[in-house]
């Protein structure tokens, strides 16, 4: 798993680095409680600071990556994937994700998205482990996690944007990942 050039494909998806012309849409979805749904707080990017970013190469380097999700058919964008080096000192990398349009929600295009950006992760980035946060309410999340191997590791309040939620934090080690069935076994 690689990315080609600067895309990640998926059977259905294409994860592709955000250019200025993405600005509109990231930042209109950054500021909506719709396209965050329930779990996430907004962002609130500007369209300015995600130009400067866009430019600098924050959401572009060995270990963070911001991606556009689109549907790979139609090209049209659904959603963003993030992931960055995680604080604390650990060899870990952070992922979160985003579908931004409800109707393309519980379509299966979460698991798509995080199983395929974990083997990218894994496969490609010297990294001991992937960690995800999710609110302590979002079951269809953890089911997910589970379902692609993830283990729970602690439950705890953490900072989303500056709002304090509570959640759990669940984590896939490169052990885990190398003897899960759903990361040797996949036809996309």
């Amino acid at each position: 798993m690689s990315l080609y050039g600067d895309k990640l494909f998926t059977r259905r998806l294409a994860l592709a680095k955000i250019r200025e012309s993405d600005i509109p849409t990231i930042v209109t979805w950054s500021q909506s409680e719709t396209a965050c749904g329930s779990y996430l707080t907004p962002e609130s990017y500007n369209v300015e600071q995600m130009r400067e970013q866009i430019r600098s190469g924050v959401f572009w380097k060995d270990l963070e990556k911001m991606f556009l999700v689109e549907l790979k058919e139609e090209g049209r964008p659904i959603g963003t994937a993030h992931y960055w080096k995680a604080t604390g000192g650990r060899n870990t990398i952070a992922m979160a994700l985003k579908v931004a349009i409800p109707e393309e929600r519980c379509k299966g295009y979460g698991t798509e998205i995080q199983k395929f950006l974990i083997m990218y992760i894994l496969e490609q980035l010297q990294v001991e482990a992937v960690e995800m946060y999710t609110d302590i309410n979002n079951t269809a999340q953890q089911r997910c996690l589970n379902k692609l191997g993830f283990e729970l590791i602690e439950s705890l309040v953490y900072e989303d944007q500056g709002e304090r939620r509570t959640g759990h934090l669940f984590r896939l080690t490169f052990q885990q990942y190398k003897s899960h069935p759903i990361y040797q076994f996949h036809y996309e």
